[in-house]
């Protein structure tokens, strides 16, 4: 009966480390190509090397291959940075109802800088003035329900 036990838990132990640390702890973060490397996901793959030198190299090669090993871009953090009103701009749009295309040319030519919108990565809300904007934030943080664009 321990041999048993012993093998089962080998096995959890490799099968574990073999799909990679980072793709399991953050699996939003698959697909990125490049960026600084999260130390702690390196060090929990270390581990799982030093224990099963397989594995933990398998471990490596997959959260390298799907780029969870690296950490998201500070401009996707998920904490919001509050800054004072003062620091934002509003944009104007000509009508009520705007498309995507219409909205990164306003913000675009606003900024000096060309921006794309992807789905599931923005959020869009109206706002009479500039000084709700930390508070409509603030609440959509904290209730988790950023409206998707």
């Amino acid at each position: 009966m321990t041999r048993r036990t012993f093998c089962s838990s080998i096995l959890t132990a490799v099968v574990g480390a073999m799909s990679g640390c980072g793709t399991i702890l953050y699996p939003e973060r698959r697909g990125q190509s490049a960026g600084k490397i999260d130390w702690t996901i390196v060090a929990l793959d270390g581990i799982g090397m030093l224990f099963f030198f397989v594995p933990g190299v398998v471990a490596f090669a997959v959260d390298f291959a799907t780029g969870t090993i690296y950490l998201p871009p500070e401009a996707c953090s998920q904490v919001p940075k509050r800054t004072n009103s003062e620091d934002l701009q509003a944009v104007t749009l000509d009508h009520s109802h705007p498309t995507i295309g219409e909205i990164e040319t306003a913000v675009a030519t606003t900024i000096g800088q060309e921006i794309r919108l992807e789905p599931g990565r923005y959020h869009t809300r109206e706002l009479n003035s500039l000084d709700e904007f930390w508070s409509a934030e603030e609440a959509a943080w904290a209730g988790h329900q950023l409206p998707k664009g």
